[in-house]
């Protein structure tokens, strides 16, 4: 299966993903959401190393590349997915998908300076349609009732999601380029988030949170690690075979397909006026049009 196909792939899996967030966050903290989720992936991420034979091939990895695995697995999976869950929790996965989805920006700009990868007339349509787009979907107030601090909070990590998952894009690419180890890798960007997050849990009270979190809360959260990680595999291994500034934006298209998913599982709390709708498809638009 080609990078571009893989990446659509992971798209499809984390648009599924951001509409099963939105529910866990109705029920529990986003800092508790990311606790259980990398905790949780990090040996699942084991198991797929160890059946595909990565885990002996510890050697194919230099120092460096090991070292950049780890940045970008603490970019990704704190920086990014904390800040993708608060931004969720604040405005719902519709309102922050034509944010988000900025990191196609990031990744492009970032894999053009430092990776030397090209963009052309088509890509730089794309890029301002990804500017335009967060400014037609909040345009208006939304259809469900929001503040303005929230819609603030949304906006703040939606483009902290953004910044940091386009970063972490390009780092991940430069370690897993040609590699063949996605497993490998995919087990130490998990690992590094993972002792990042276990050393948060001596700050006072992190502990108790964790524990009073409820049993359906846990089970969306179990849910969301599993369809999380199965997306990252997908991502992973489209970034060893093809190009930052393809996989980054065609994996955004998630806000394409989060919206399907939206309105099966969440049509209550999420906005579905016309305007975010045209938001959503512009970013999507956008994205598509940086990978041409």
């Amino acid at each position: 299966m080609s990078g571009a196909l893989l990446a659509l792939a992971a798209a499809a899996m984390l648009g599924l993903n951001t509409a099963v967030v939105r529910r866990s966050m109705l029920r529990a903290s986003a800092y508790n959401g990311i606790v259980i989720s990398i905790l949780l992936s990090v040996p699942l991420f084991g198991l797929l190393a160890l059946a595909s034979g990565q885990l002996t091939q510890l050697g194919g990895f230099t120092g460096l590349q090991y070292a950049v695995l780890a940045v970008g697995g603490i970019l990704n999976f704190l920086g990014g997915r904390f800040s993708q869950f608060l931004a969720i929790q604040a405005v719902g996965a519709n309102l922050t998908a034509p944010v988000r989805v900025l990191s196609a920006l990031v990744a492009a700009v970032f894999g053009i300076a430092l990776l030397g990868e090209q963009v052309g007339l088509l890509r730089g349509t794309g890029i301002a349609l990804l500017i335009v787009a967060p400014l037609v979907a909040f345009a208006r107030p939304p259809t469900v009732r929001l503040g303005s601090l929230q819609i603030a909070r949304g906006i703040v990590f939606g483009l902290s999601a953004a910044a940091t998952y386009g970063g972490s894009t390009v780092l991940l690419r430069w370690a897993l380029e040609d590699s063949g180890l996605t497993m490998l890798g995919g087990l130490v960007a998990f690992t590094a988030a993972a002792l990042v997050l276990i050393a948060s849990l001596a700050l006072p009270g992190r502990l108790q949170g964790l524990r009073e979190v409820d049993s359906t809360a846990f089970k969306l959260f179990v849910a969301v690690t599993v369809m999380m990680s199965l997306a990252q595999v997908l991502r992973f291994a489209a970034l060893e075979s093809a190009d930052a500034a393809v996989v980054a934006p065609l994996t955004e298209t998630m806000a394409f397909f989060g919206v399907g998913f939206a309105f099966l599982l969440n049509r209550e709390t999420e906005a579905f006026n016309p305007l975010v709708l045209l938001g959503i498809v512009l970013a999507a638009a956008g994205a598509i049009a940086i990978t041409l």
